[in-house]
């Protein structure tokens, strides 16, 4: 079957609120975009190199959705060309601080009021990696494959030290806003590590995680003090957590990417569309087995 839609960028009402989707293309697969922390969908048009973007690539072989989370920050314009100034998410604003588990039942009901069908592959920067692990773990009939670009995942959390965690889960609940009176998305984190942890395994699906291949840089300006030790932690347990965690999942493959810091997806956009391309293909073969 080919889903076979028109492209559409709009408001979706989801019950009172309102969340803007971007869907483009056709094709046997929905590939969904979760955005990392604080990115709108608008970051999936970037790409800082190797172009095409996401976006304008996946949807050369597959139908592609992005939709704005409440609170999240854009950083192109209208047209999604870059803009002089960072501005405000297109979907209506909610109560902060959320968890994973609002983000799944987020995305489920923006899925069926917007009559974007499955099956699914699911793609997820960041944060927006362990959201959308949580969603095909919670909904494993919809969701066919995964690809994970430098996911946020549990693991990380095993190898802070206790205090540095705490700091960093209370940077994740009041987080500091670019745009002044803005609120900006904040998360628990271990609420949503615990939702991931307490949800059913994973069904078999391929899956590929995609991660940096060299640390993310720590500003020479960011002071001694808690944020700085949060984001050196960060960047000293990272590559043996995305071990960890691609080795508790059969099959799935771990590639570094060269030359990348966190922003994978906008710097090496062509290999996450070749990824996204081999996970719909893999999960296309598996359906005509099974």
């Amino acid at each position: 079957m080919t889903i076979m839609l028109s492209d559409i960028a709009d408001w979706v009402d989801v019950g009172g609120r309102r969340l803007y989707l971007e869907c483009q293309g056709s094709g046997s697969y929905n590939v969904i975009l979760q955005s990392g922390y604080g990115n709108a969908g608008d970051v999936w048009h970037l790409a800082e190199s190797y172009p095409p973007a996401v976006m304008e690539g996946v949807h050369t072989f597959a139908r592609v959705c992005a939709y704005d989370r409440p609170g999240s920050i854009r950083i192109l314009t209208d047209d999604n060309k870059s803009g002089p100034s960072l501005r405000p998410s297109r979907s209506d604003s909610v109560a902060m601080p959320r968890s994973g588990a609002d983000v799944v039942d987020e995305v489920h009901t923006l899925l069926i009021k917007a009559r974007e069908p499955g099956p699914y592959v699911m793609v997820g920067h960041s944060l927006g990696g362990a959201f959308t692990l949580l969603y095909a773990r919670s909904y494993p009939d919809q969701v066919r494959g995964l690809v994970l670009v430098d996911p946020a995942q549990p693991f990380m959390r095993r190898l802070f030290p206790p205090q540095v965690w705490k700091t960093y889960q209370e940077i994740g609940l009041h987080p500091d806003s670019p745009l002044p009176g803005y609120q900006e998305e904040a998360y628990d984190l271990d609420s949503t590590y615990n939702q991931i942890e307490a949800a059913p395994s994973l069904r078999s699906m391929p899956v590929i995680i995609l991660t940096r291949s060299k640390p993310e840089p720590v500003p020479d300006s960011l002071p001694a003090g808690p944020v700085r030790e949060v984001l050196t932690t960060l960047n000293s347990v990272w590559p043996q957590a995305q071990e960890e965690f691609a080795a508790s999942i059969p099959g799935a493959r771990l590639i570094p990417v060269p030359d990348t810091t966190h922003n994978v997806h906008n710097q090496r956009p062509d290999i996450v569309i070749d990824a996204i391309r081999q996970v719909v293909a893999e999960a296309t073969s598996r359906a005509m087995t099974t």
